[in-house]
């Protein structure tokens, strides 16, 4: 079974408010770039960031938009789903092929302290022993996942958490501040969905958490004040490595231009530069097998096998898919 998740950027701007999708130039060109990318990726399961918006009212749902894409462009990806839809523009959606597996949308949580991804959480992110409230912007959409052909069921968690991104600020004492507090944000999204993994985990299930997670190992100088990314808290403790959820990718490296593998890239404020970034990630609890080397990050000017599909890579999104194979 191949998973994959890919931030399509601005996925909504193609379809029509009736759920069709857009027919000027510009929109089929990059129509068909995606479709083409996700042809050759081939998933079985495909988490979606950055997915068309849905409207509480019925005029406008993801899933239709979706599966109007997937049956426009003869897609195995039939099916689609969405969770608790977000309160503004974009979802966070999960398309599939029905004949490999079956899944629902089965959210969890309870209580204060591993409280529904649709409600709040109180979380002490600046050590001051006074918890502040946090709620996600897009709440991480929860999954069960069956396997058709053996009946293997995992947990599957999509989530798009918050941006360190900043696009107010005019002054660096209020850039300061503002990449603070994003950081802490994030930080407490990510402590929310490890608290619902430790909560599986306990109760015997096989989980994968992907997504555009916005942050991954030796992103900022940040990590060095707080002590580890983000991603690494949606991971797990070290001194618990039963528990640890596993990015198969490995570490990435610093090499010009940035780090390799990497899945965007950024304009530096300061510098003016484009740096090359790893946010995107897929991983993986230790009981669950994962094919040898069958982790991809599907940059075509780090990959071999993406090359043939550069064009369509470039038209398609500001964001590179990432795969694994389970066995």
């Amino acid at each position: 079974m191949r998973l994959a998740v890919y931030n399509i950027e601005w996925f909504d701007k193609l379809f029509e408010k009736d759920n069709s999708l857009k027919t000027d130039t510009e929109s089929r060109q990059r129509l068909t770039a995606i479709a083409e990318v996700i042809a050759t990726l081939k998933p079985d399961i495909l988490g979606v960031v950055e997915a068309p918006n849905h409207m509480n009212n019925g005029s406008k749902k993801t899933t239709a938009c979706l599966q109007n894409f997937s049956s426009q462009f003869n897609l195995n990806l039939s099916r689609s789903l969405i969770g608790f839809p977000s309160p503004g523009q974009q979802e966070i959606a999960v398309m599939f092929n029905p004949q490999v597996c079956q899944l629902s949308h089965n959210p969890d949580g309870s209580g204060k302290k591993n409280p529904p991804f649709n409600e709040s959480f109180e979380f002490d992110t600046d050590d001051d022993r006074i918890k502040e409230v946090y709620k996600f912007y897009r709440p991480p959409l929860e999954l069960d996942v069956n396997e058709v052909a053996t009946g293997k069921v995992f947990k599957l968690i999509i989530a798009h958490t918050k941006s360190k991104g900043i696009f107010s600020a005019v002054d660096m004492l209020h850039w300061q501040r503002e990449n603070e507090r994003n950081r802490r944000k994030l930080f407490a999204e990510c402590n929310w969905i490890r608290r619902r993994v430790d909560s599986l985990l306990e109760n015997n299930y096989s989980v994968v958490v992907m997504g555009d997670i916005n942050d991954g190992p030796g992103m900022d100088q940040y990590e060095f004040q707080f002590g580890r990314s983000a991603v690494e808290i949606i991971m797990g403790d070290i001194f618990q490595p039963d528990r640890l959820l596993q990015s198969h990718v490995g570490r990435p490296k610093w090499k010009a231009g940035g780090w390799v593998p990497s899945s965007t890239r950024f304009k530096d404020r300061f510098t003016e530069t484009n740096i090359n970034v790893l946010i995107d990630h897929i991983l993986v609890s230790h009981d669950l097998a994962v094919q040898v080397d069958s982790h991809r990050v599907w940059n075509p000017y780090q990959l071999d096998e993406a090359r043939a599909i550069r064009s369509a890579l470039k038209k398609a999104s500001d964001h590179y898919p990432v795969t694994i194979d389970l066995l």
